[in-house]
């Protein structure tokens, strides 16, 4: 039988963005607020209940708590289902875009506006700098070479290893509250409309009556839940259109004697990303850059590398399979559409192959594994491109939504995560997500 609650305000999706949203808006103590997230809550973090890959932030936890996938195959696709949504699954980086990016979003959204935002979720994650001692021989053989060109990455995670998730950054000090109210494992089906007005969503338990409805279900799930009811490109609004993530692809050597002795003698705890390295191609902006080059290891004396390119041109799109909410959604994420980004990205990948060769590093390195030296840069780059967990731009500010993430067209209907941004930061996008979320919660 199908129950009727209502709350001043439904958040849909406990992710980064729902998270922060949950937690700023039932500061207001009349305000009644429910977080609704399809995945698991295991508690607060003193519970001690949460599985060991999700706190443990040296390495992506990619393989549990994902949704379904169209394509099995396309590892591009994975999101996390559990509450703190992918910053339970991130590589903990907390990196701020090129203020020209911010920008570009229009009125209300430019680099000097959205400051106080991205310092209000940096001091909520307790983000720090990693420590010299922190930093891999790898990773700093990479950091020598690139010289002021490396950023040591700010990071939400202790110096145990500690993934901070935006679950224990925002809703842990927020869970005593009497008027938010968490409700895990539950999958929302679409927003129940009166006319134009959204009043309450519906689940597969049953509806949840709200006064307003605030969609922070990711840049894949916003446009699924908005698609399944009734709003998108039929009612005239390009939901789903305009998705956008980094593109990028990867190097693999053979490790040197060199870097096993380094590695087997260094006091510093091995983690995938300790570093990231700002590129320009020949493309690029003055000022700004357009690459990140990212030096990565696993376990097992196993190095590689990464290159993204930070502002691509091509866009693809999100849309249903089904009606079912249990279906998963169609992702077109349209990478090296635009030619432009493949030579972008050729030049990145290019520029690694010459860092292997670099004094600091090529002690490290020996022979090409993955692509192989006899593959062209070009030829790999077309062949092996994904994106970097970054999807953007499905319910754009200024075509779905306006300034405040009020769905056009709509009352009482806002969105207000990364499928919001008009474009793509330069930046890994969980820090801009979270202070998206920080700011709309101030509007409303």
């Amino acid at each position: 039988m199908a129950t009727h609650v209502r709350y001043d305000v439904v958040v849909v999706g406990g992710g980064t963005a729902g998270c922060v949203l949950a937690a700023r808006l039932s500061e207001e103590p009349g305000r009644s607020v429910c977080l609704v997230e399809a995945g698991p809550d295991y508690g607060p973090y003193a519970g001690g209940r949460w599985p060991a890959d999700i706190l443990d932030g040296r390495w992506l936890a990619l393989d549990s708590h994902r949704w379904e996938q169209d394509d099995e195959n396309d590892r591009s696709q994975a999101r996390a289902r559990i509450l703190g949504g992918c910053s339970a699954h991130n590589a903990c980086v907390l990196l701020r875009g090129e203020d020209a990016d911010y920008d570009e979003w229009g009125p209300g959204w430019t680099a000097g506006e959205l400051r106080p935002y991205l310092e209000r979720a940096e001091q909520a994650f307790g983000a720090r700098v990693l420590d010299d001692d922190e930093l891999h021989p790898w990773h700093r053989a990479f950091a020598d070479a690139a010289g002021a060109d490396t950023i040591v990455n700010p990071v939400n995670m202790m110096r145990d290893g500690l993934r901070w998730t935006a679950a224990f950054a925002y809703l842990d000090p927020a869970r005593a509250r009497p008027n938010l109210t968490i409700q895990a494992d539950t999958l929302v089906d679409r927003v129940l409309l009166d006319g134009d007005r959204a009043v309450g969503v519906a689940t597969a338990g049953g509806d949840i009556e709200a006064a307003s409805v605030v969609l922070a279900a990711s840049a894949y799930g916003s446009p699924g839940v908005l698609l399944r009811s009734g709003i998108g490109p039929d009612s005239g609004l390009p939901v789903g259109e305009g998705l956008v993530d980094h593109v990028g692809t990867g190097i693999a050597w053979e490790p040197t004697e060199e870097l096993r002795a380094d590695w087997d003698a260094s006091a510093a705890p091995p983690m995938l990303a300790a570093v990231t390295l700002r590129g320009r191609s020949s493309r690029c902006d003055e000022g700004v850059c357009d690459l990140f080059l990212i030096p990565a290891l696993n376990p097992g004396y196993e190095i590689t590398a990464v290159v993204y390119a930070m502002k691509p041109r091509s866009r693809g799109r999100v849309t249903l399979t089904s009606a079912d909410p249990r279906a998963p959604l169609h992702i077109e994420h349209g990478f090296l559409s635009d030619d432009a980004d493949a030579a972008v990205l050729t030049e990145g990948f290019e520029r690694l192959r010459e860092l292997a060769q670099a004094g600091s590093i090529r002690r490290y390195t020996g022979r090409e594994l993955r692509p192989g030296a006899d593959v062209g840069a070009e030829e790999h780059v077309r062949a092996n491109a994904s994106g970097f967990f970054h999807p953007t731009g499905t319910c754009a500010i200024g075509s779905v939504v306006d300034e405040r993430g009020r769905v056009l067209g709509h009352e009482d209907l806002v969105v207000a995560d990364a499928s919001i941004m008009p474009t793509i930061p330069r930046a890994n996008t969980n820090l801009s997500t979270a202070a998206v979320a920080e700011r709309i919660a101030e509007l409303l």
